[in-house]
């Protein structure tokens, strides 16, 4: 299925997403603090001796303004001792999820989670989680090129 601006959007049904070992922030940020949010988390697990595996990800549960309430999730390789500010949490598991599998500039990505929401309600399915972003691949230099996984957990019962 092809989006504006050459984009590239598949939606999958019955997919899983399953990570182990994870640094989990969840608070009220402004979009601009973010990325120090980030900074610090990296640091901590550099510092308690840990190594990051891969691409963050980040559930999004309201926003208000320039306000966010966020999860950012770091997958590390060991387990650490949670902190006032980061908890650690063994895995994150989330089965019968419908993911969007979207390519393309990080801009249109909530034009994909729209497009996500649509085929939910259309489908006549149960979400039961928000929307987890699992970013695959960043370009720098050619962000078109990002890809992003978007997952979303869906009830098994038929209501």
């Amino acid at each position: 299925m092809r989006c504006r601006r050459s984009n590239m959007l598949e939606i999958k049904e019955n997919q899983e997403l399953h990570v182990d070992n994870l640094l989990s922030y969840r608070g009220k940020v402004k979009q601009t603090e973010l990325e120090l949010v980030g900074k610090e988390m990296e640091n901590h697990i550099q510092n308690v001796g840990a190594k990051r595996v891969g691409n963050p990800i980040t559930a999004t549960y309201a926003v208000e303004g320039d306000t966010i309430d966020i999860e950012l999730l770091m997958p590390i390789d060991k387990s650490i001792e949670s902190t006032d500010k980061f908890a650690f949490k063994n895995q994150i598991k989330i089965v019968n999820a419908v993911v969007a599998e979207y390519k393309g500039h990080p801009i249109g990505l909530q034009e994909a989670c729209n497009q996500l929401n649509q085929y939910i309600m259309e489908h006549k399915l149960q979400p039961i989680t928000v929307g987890y972003n699992v970013t695959k691949k960043t370009d720098m230099l050619s962000p078109e090129n990002t890809e992003i996984d978007v997952y979303v957990g869906i009830s098994p019962n038929i209501l």
